[in-house]
């Protein structure tokens, strides 16, 4: 908490109060823009992709095809990075635009997370709500009653 503290003080004090630092996303200092990452109305960002996948960026940013043109480059200076560089459409704060972005970009990080993690649970639930019978267990469905596979007719 009072390293957050510490970096807000920070940048306050370089003139960049509206602007939030985030882990893994930074403002790219290029050579076609100002000392905050901002030119006129575009802003670029410098997004790390050891923390965020490159496929959670791809689809951060289409999402934002909508209100932005969207720009994304492979950073030259440091490998692991990606440039996005945000146009809007119409007129939104750059503040506004940043914090949304990093919100989707996170979004988009955890929906891989979980699909990488539970996909195969996911496909499994999907399969079976869709098969005619039951793709676990064929003798439940295949079974002859009177055979009573699961012993449900025994009683204790």
């Amino acid at each position: 908490m009072e390293d957050i503290r510490r970096q807000d003080e920070a940048n306050r004090s370089e003139g960049s109060a509206d602007l939030i630092a985030v882990a893994g996303v930074s403002l790219h200092r290029g050579e076609r823009t100002d000392s905050l990452g901002v030119l006129d109305d575009r802003v670029a960002l410098e997004v790390d992709t050891t923390i965020y996948g490159q496929e959670a960026v791809l689809r951060a940013a289409y999402k934002f095809t909508d209100r932005c043109y969207v720009f994304i480059e492979g950073d030259k200076i440091r490998a692991g990075s990606l440039i996005v560089a945000l146009t809007p459409k119409a007129s939104l704060s750059v503040g506004a635009l940043i914090g949304e972005f990093c919100n989707e970009l996170l979004d988009q990080q955890v929906r891989e997370s979980l699909s990488r993690e539970f996909g195969d649970i996911r496909t499994l639930i999907v399969a079976q709500a869709f098969a005619e019978g039951n793709l676990l267990d064929k003798e439940r469905d295949e079974g002859d009653y009177l055979a009573d596979p699961l012993g449900i007719g025994k009683r204790r």
